[in-house]
């Protein structure tokens, strides 16, 4: 169920005018940096899920606005697997309640692993924000198809790049807060 409500709330979101442009969300407490880590699923060319370990770091810059880097950690390919072009401008969508981090202008690279040859992706980054409320600690949901990423090479064609797992925040002075 809340996949479903997630998907219709990304739907409403790049669906109405303007919103998938940058809202202004405002990070807090600013400044600071927010550490984010935990296992997720990536999948391009194999035909199989992988799982990695991402960390995921929110920078807030004194004036509440947001930038991330993210790392994979792991076994082959997770390792070869990098996300370049950052730090990413970060956004909160669907106010006056944030449901979605938007990450923007994400380029993802993918090692070759025979017999496929080397990869990218890029794009918007959306993952579902678990609230500035309980549970402690925050959490980023990424979820398969919402947080798919497009082929570099032929946006529209598939595969995308996709992503699906949790991360919660690992560290930060206090609990991330999207307004």
């Amino acid at each position: 169920m809340r996949n479903i409500v997630a998907l219709c709330a990304a739907a409403l979101a790049l669906a109405s005018p303007g919103v998938a442009q940058a809202q202004g969300a405002t990070f807090s407490p600013a400044p600071g940096s927010y550490v984010f880590t935990g296992s997720v699923e990536v999948k391009k060319n194999l035909p199989v899920w992988t799982t990695c370990d991402l960390t995921l770091t929110i920078n807030v810059a004194a004036g509440g606005t947001a930038t991330s880097t993210a790392s994979l950690a792991g076994a082959f390919p997770c390792t070869g697997i990098t996300f370049t072009g950052g730090p990413f401008l970060t956004d909160g969508l669907s106010p006056p309640t944030i449901s979605l981090v938007e990450i923007a202008d994400v380029t993802i690279n993918i090692p070759p692993v025979p017999p496929f040859a080397a990869d990218s992706c890029f794009g918007t980054l959306y993952a579902v924000w678990g609230g500035n409320g309980p549970p402690n600690p925050r959490t980023i949901e990424f979820q398969d198809p919402l947080s798919d990423t497009p082929d570099a090479g032929s946006p529209g064609s598939q595969p995308n790049c996709k992503i699906k797992g949790t991360v919660s925040q690992a560290s930060g002075a206090t609990q991330l807060n999207i307004n």
